[in-house]
């Protein structure tokens, strides 16, 4: 007997009782009228017809499961399970497997995984938690259905974080392959062999393509032990800056790819430079100093062997070093001895170097970078006019995570570069991704710092920093 059923049977005891107590009490006799013109049973009794012909079409829904068989050796299954229980489960075991065929990629077990591997691990629990889940299932169908509506939102998230696991893997497969494949074709200049030329303009095409999509500048950090790397993770940083303030300009409009490739192979002389010199943290004496200048020439012999036909090459990897008030290397030029492209080569080589690391300093944050480029344009040393266009670039360059002022971080997604104006370059269009107290925004929410009053950019965030704010929500941006 079901509770609804003992529930009409003590309605039923309680009526008769109010009929015999009939004449007693006046109330009672009022209630006992009540009751003989309104039927408290019948309706109830229809209920009851409609739950079970509710739950005998619940049970037609299910799918019987002749001898299942537990999923990865597991907990065996109820002996039926509904349909959308059934999707349920073969949803979850299509995504662990997905999960699984990423989990041995070097990019995601290395020590430089960053966020990327707490965030697997904790996605392959949460996914094989409702495998588990559905194998305790209860055998009632309501029971399931009720349950699937709670698992089928975890199984959504884990969609969510796979999409952005295998999103942030293939962009750093991209660079780490391009920095290796530079990194082998300076190495083989390096030592003699023949380097296909077709392999470089690959490269400098990638990073044309870069600048014209807008995409986040990066500034990769490979030690030094690994000389060839290290060089080619420079060559890029400089090659991308490069890339983005020649776009528009007339003198390179024609020829978008030389400024590109001079900035890949301008200091390819650093691979005669053993590691340990360049790990050093100690100041250099004269001698270190001037067995590391010594790249500069080293690095126009490897020039012209890989294109001799192309003297603006040769000339960047010579003249890089050359100062406008004649206090650099190895010639000592001046002013207009300096050709223009070497000119804003030399400015681009600065700005990278500031903002990687080195052995003996952190790296600078992009402001400080810009900053000291500006000052050391002012003393004479640097082109003033082409360390300006790194205003273009804002003191936060686009991909920069960012804190403000009231404490919310974001992430710079576009800067103003037709206006010149002396807050322009601090004042970028900015997505944020928390609020003032450091909590998740549902979503970015774009906002223009240029047109905000009282608002504006703090400081840039560390590595570490942006790791541990953002890592778990956006493992793309660290």
């Amino acid at each position: 007997m079901t509770q609804t059923q003992e529930l009409l049977g003590k309605i039923a005891a309680l009526r008769q009782r109010l009929e015999q107590a009939q004449g007693l009490v006046q109330d009672a006799g009022a209630t006992a009228a009540l009751l003989e013109k309104v039927d408290v049973i019948g309706p109830l009794r229809s209920k009851v017809d409609a739950g079970t012909r509710q739950q005998f079409l619940l049970d037609g829904a299910l799918q019987q499961l002749p001898n299942p068989s537990p999923p990865n050796g597991g907990a065996p299954l109820p002996t039926q399970l509904t349909t959308r229980a059934n999707r349920l489960l073969r949803r979850a075991n299509e995504l662990l497997g997905q999960l699984r065929l990423i989990a041995d990629d070097p990019l995601l077990t290395n020590t430089d995984a960053g966020p990327l591997t707490p965030l697997h691990r904790e996605t392959v629990s949460m996914t094989e938690a409702v495998v588990r889940a559905v194998q305790v299932f209860p055998e009632a169908p309501s029971g399931q259905i009720r349950l699937c509506e709670g698992l089928e939102a975890v199984l959504g998230i884990v969609a969510d974080r796979l999409l952005s696991l295998n999103g942030t893997l293939l962009q750093r497969r991209r660079e780490w392959n391009r920095c290796n494949l530079l990194a082998e074709l300076l190495a083989a200049l390096g030592s003699g062999k023949r380097v296909d030329t077709k392999a470089l303009i690959a490269i400098a095409e990638s990073v044309q393509e870069d600048a014209l999509d807008g995409a986040a500048l990066h500034f990769p950090e490979v030690g030094c032990s690994d000389v060839s790397r290290h060089i080619a993770a420079h060559s890029l940083a400089v090659a991308q800056i490069i890339a983005r303030l020649t776009r528009e300009e007339a003198p390179w409009r024609n020829q978008p790819l030389g400024p590109i490739m001079a900035a890949l192979i301008h200091d390819v002389g650093m691979l005669k430079i053993p590691a340990a010199l360049l790990g050093q943290r100690e100041p250099l004496t004269d001698e270190q100093r001037r067995q590391i200048e010594s790249h500069a020439m080293l690095g126009a012999d490897m020039a012209t062997r890989l294109m001799p036909s192309e003297a603006s090459y040769v000339e960047a990897a010579c003249q890089h070093h050359e100062r406008i008030d004649g206090t650099g290397y190895p010639g000592g030029m001046r002013d207009l001895q300096i050709k223009p492209l070497i000119r804003l080569l030399s400015v681009c080589d600065v700005y990278a170097a500031m903002c990687q690391p080195r052995a003996y300093r952190p790296a600078f944050d992009t402001r400080t970078a810009l900053t000291d480029v500006l000052l050391l344009a002012e003393k004479g040393g640097l082109d003033c006019n082409h360390a300006e266009r790194l205003l273009h670039l804002s003191f936060y360059p686009v991909g920069s995570v960012v804190e403000l002022s009231d404490g919310a971080v974001g992430i710079v997604v576009a800067t103003h570069q037709g206006r010149r104006d002396a807050n322009t370059p601090a004042r970028p269009v900015v997505a944020l991704l928390t609020d003032s107290q450091g909590d998740m925004l549902p979503g970015p929410r774009h906002v223009d710092l240029s047109d905000v009053e009282g608002r504006g950019i703090l400081r840039g965030l560390s590595a570490h920093e942006k790791r541990e704010r953002l890592g778990r929500r956006y493992p793309e941006l660290i």
